[in-house]
């Protein structure tokens, strides 16, 4: 190889190293180490409970055993109680607003649900709509709650009318806040990712502060509110040990979808249905479709609000939801 080196004109040479640093080469070589960059920069460790629930917990926080899962819970005011549940990647902390604003009248509950937030997950990986629909009232056994009024978005909406459909007589008055059931199952690349074997596990190590901040301006309609304060807030809970995977056990779970119109004509509790016009994950058309086919509703859209108006209208829907309460309706 040596005397075969020694044999090549000058020319011969250039011409060798041209070819081995060709431009097709240059590229390859180039995508690969910028993808082992962009992999290596959003790799990240599990946050473990003590080193996060600090940070996110206050006076008003209690964690109960609902089930062998320590429910957290932020609890403030007194009178007559309501509780809260909020969406898919979210926590309680997207009710502070309405806490606060409710509980000079109202005993508020705010939950993490399991798999979410400060409760993390289920220690059987089991996310069902059942699930969700048990632990609500086991946890208001804990709380010795007989009667009270209940509000949900997105996810937690659908726990909400699942939950009054199904025990009717503990709900006194039901909010929904764009809650799921008619709209079709989400076959976004994430859901995908999460549900399919293997590569899920990919998810539970990768994952972009980027793609954080994308889901949160596709929540909000107004994305000059998606501050950095934001984006770590719900990048630092998803992190929390077990969050990541209970994410992906969510996406396989296959009957999580309970059916809606058999169970909606069984509430009879009066419900308030609250939706932003500018929601892009689920379109406002099946506002309509809730309110149409229950018996006793009453229907608010707000404009330039997204699928989280109690964060993006925060002040407007709290004052309609006192009145509904109150009877002012």
């Amino acid at each position: 190889m040596e005397m075969e080196e020694t044999t090549l004109s000058p020319a011969e040479k250039v011409k060798k190293w041209l070819k081995i640093l060709s431009v097709s080469r240059i590229l390859r070589w180039t995508l690969i180490f910028m993808s082992l960059w962009w992999l290596f920069t959003n790799a990240h460790n599990d946050l473990p409970p003590e080193a996060i629930d600090s940070k996110y917990t206050n006076a008003d926080s209690r964690f109960i055993e609902v089930g062998g899962i320590m429910a957290h819970c932020q609890m403030t005011g007194q009178g007559q109680p309501i509780i809260l549940l909020h969406d898919a990647q979210s926590s309680l902390l997207t009710w502070s607003v309405w806490a606060k604003s409710l509980s000079d009248k109202y005993r508020v509950i705010c939950v993490d649900l399991p798999g979410f937030g400060l409760t993390g997950p289920h220690p059987r990986g089991s996310y069902s709509a059942f699930m969700y629909v048990d632990f609500l009232d086991s946890l208001s056994e804990k709380l010795e709650l007989n009667k009270f009024s209940l509000a949900g978005n997105g996810l937690g909406a659908q726990i909400a009318w699942q939950f009054a459909a199904e025990k009717p007589g503990k709900i006194d008055k039901l909010i929904l806040l764009a809650p799921t059931g008619f709209e079709e199952k989400s076959k976004s690349l994430v859901n995908l990712m999460a549900s399919t074997p293997v590569l899920n596990r990919v998810l539970w190590t990768i994952t972009p502060r980027s793609i954080i901040r994308i889901f949160l301006e596709e929540v909000y309609a107004d994305d000059s509110l998606v501050t950095d304060s934001l984006v770590n807030t719900h990048f630092e809970l998803f992190l929390r040990t077990g969050n990541r995977k209970a994410f992906t056990d969510r996406a396989s779970v296959r009957d999580n979808r309970p059916p809606v119109l058999e169970l909606i004509k069984k509430i009879t509790a009066p419900t308030l249905i609250l939706w932003g016009a500018e929601d892009s994950r689920i379109s406002p058309e099946f506002a309509y479709e809730f309110h149409q086919r229950m018996k006793t509703s009453d229907l608010r859209i707000y404009p330039n609000t997204g699928h989280w108006p109690q964060e993006e209208n925060p002040l407007k829907t709290s004052a309609d939801v006192r009145d509904f309460l109150e009877g002012r309706f």
